[in-house]
């Protein structure tokens, strides 16, 4: 068996979640891929993946050997770049995840990024989960709010901090909160996960006054992407990151209401797995993170 080929067509496998949509990618028939993989288990002498399911996961063995295997293509693609180049260069496909509200700064970024590295390929999932690293075979992503020690390196680029705005249209209906306790009086967009209730309580701080308020809401996010857009078309009040509101700030589309007051930060970090070297290609995106944070 080539042991090498078995093992990328395992990753892709994992990374394609299913045996159909591999095999599409790898141009080889899925009863072929199948057979493979069956044959790596059987040298292995454990399973890889659990089939007693409809949809493919990993054993507990299958993902440890996945993490492995993993690092070692990626291992083997900087050694024949260095061998060809002589040094290193991004190049290939780098598979990255974005916390929503970092999405748009970094597509918009991207442009000259990819001019700069043109054997790159960027493929981009918006996530705010560690655990994606693995499961969905990313090589970097983007993170906000803290990281626990989950085995994986996490370089912090700065910190997010929370904005309250709205859009001009809006404060002519409603009128311009000029205390934390007014937003009582308004209408609020809120960002909220899937089947869970969204938190509705804003914490200020300006010196020593603190303050939480409790908002009604008008429009709530589930997906993480779009608040923006509702505040600018007039929705509501909304509290988002401010990296995320930036170029609407700027362009006058959204107001900073209430800006002596503080309501929180988060830190930003890069995270990535664990590698000997860092590949050139996840080096050069962490760089262009750390610019995106500086400006």
């Amino acid at each position: 068996m080539d042991k090498l080929r078995a093992i990328t067509f395992f990753c892709r496998t994992v990374e394609a979640k299913t045996f159909a949509a591999a095999a599409q990618t790898l141009a080889v028939t899925p009863s072929a891929l199948s057979k493979l993989i069956g044959v790596l288990e059987q040298e292995l002498k454990f399973a890889l993946f659990n089939r007693s399911t409809r949809h493919l996961s990993l054993t507990v063995e299958g993902a440890a050997y996945y993490e492995r295997c993993r690092q070692l293509l990626h291992d083997l693609e900087e050694a024949e770049l260095a061998a060809v180049q002589g040094r290193t260069r991004p190049k290939g496909t780098l598979r990255v995840g974005l916390h929503p509200a970092l999405r748009l700064a970094t597509l918009h970024a991207l442009g000259d990024f990819l001019d700069v590295n043109p054997d790159l390929k960027v493929e981009t999932t918006t996530t705010n989960s560690p655990a994606t690293l693995l499961t969905d075979g990313l090589d970097v992503m983007l993170r906000v709010g803290d990281m626990t020690d989950s085995g994986l390196i996490a370089r912090q680029l700065g910190s997010a901090e929370f904005v309250v705005c709205a859009s001009p249209s809006y404060l002519r209906i409603w009128g311009t909160p000029t205390r934390p306790e007014d937003l009582a009086r308004h209408q609020a967009i809120v960002y909220a996960i899937p089947d869970e209730e969204p938190s509705t309580r804003w914490e200020f701080a300006n010196n020593d006054d603190r303050c939480v308020v409790s908002v009604p809401v008008r429009v709530i996010i589930r997906d993480g992407v779009g608040g923006i857009e509702a505040a600018i078309h007039g929705c509501g009040i909304l509290r988002p990151f401010r990296v995320a509101a930036r170029e609407a700030i700027a362009a006058g589309q959204l107001q900073v209401l209430l800006p002596d007051w503080s309501s929180g930060k988060l830190p930003i970090f890069a995270v990535f797995p664990k590698s000997r070297a860092v590949p050139a290609k996840v080096q050069a995106f962490i760089e262009l993170a750390q610019r995106m944070m500086a400006s």
